[in-house]
């Protein structure tokens, strides 16, 4: 609830900036769902399926003309992966330490702080579609994971999610891409709807996970947003 009270604090603040400098500013809020992978370049890690996760958040636009705008914000997502590595772990007390192949669920909760450039142009009426495309640094607010293995028969299964925090970097870079349409109902407000694709730039291990495991994992994910402009 904290984290909530948060973003929505933010919102205001933004909105309260921006309507004071009507003309140069837009603002406005989004939501959605999403669906994520990952990619490695690694042969210790793959990406096992897709998970769906959510977002939400708000977002400034600071207009340079009619049609280009530089557009930032805050945004909380809530990202669902499922993958594979190798790790060096002790199975049990019989056992000396050994690599072992994992099955990991995850879900995580970042803050994100996205600056992108966006493109309007005009299609007919009150319709415009548009493009924006930048990067966006990320924090890691939560992150945990559910294993599974079998090793010389021997089976293990986390029977819920596990706080893997130390395990991931609290800081990810990624890049992120949109395109949609806005339709303007009055002079001051608008609706759109838009398909969203991210590709992170950095391993979501930490660089003892990266050396232990020898995996290099990547988020990605497509999503579909909509939300209203002021």
């Amino acid at each position: 609830m904290k984290k909530i009270a948060l973003i929505i604090s933010l919102v205001a603040v933004f909105a309260l900036t921006a309507n004071a400098q009507k003309g140069k500013y837009a603002y406005g809020l989004k939501l959605g769902p999403n669906l994520n992978w990952v990619t490695t370049t690694s042969d210790k890690g793959q990406n096992d399926g897709t998970r769906m996760g959510f977002g939400f958040g708000f977002f400034v636009d600071r207009l340079y003309t009619q049609h280009v705008a530089l557009s930032s914000g805050l945004s909380y997502n809530v990202y669902g992966l499922k993958y594979q590595f190798t790790d060096y772990r002790l199975v049990n007390d019989f056992l000396e330490p050994a690599y072992i192949d994992v099955n990991r669920k995850f879900k995580g909760s970042f803050l994100e702080v996205p600056l992108k450039v966006k493109v309007k142009f005009d299609v007919m009426d009150s319709w415009k579609a548009f493009a924006e495309g930048g990067a966006a640094l990320g924090i890691n607010l939560t992150a945990k994971a559910k294993d599974n293995y079998n090793y010389y028969g021997l089976t293990h299964a986390d029977d819920d999610f596990l706080d893997a925090s130390d395990q991931y970097r609290r800081f990810q870079l990624a890049l992120r891409f949109g395109l949609g349409a806005e339709y303007e109902i009055t002079s001051k407000l608008s609706v759109f709807a838009q398909l969203c694709y991210g590709h992170g730039l950095t391993n979501v291990f930490t660089r003892t996970m990266e050396r232990q495991t020898g995996s290099n994992l990547k988020t990605n994910y497509i999503g579909l947003e909509i939300g209203v402009i002021h």
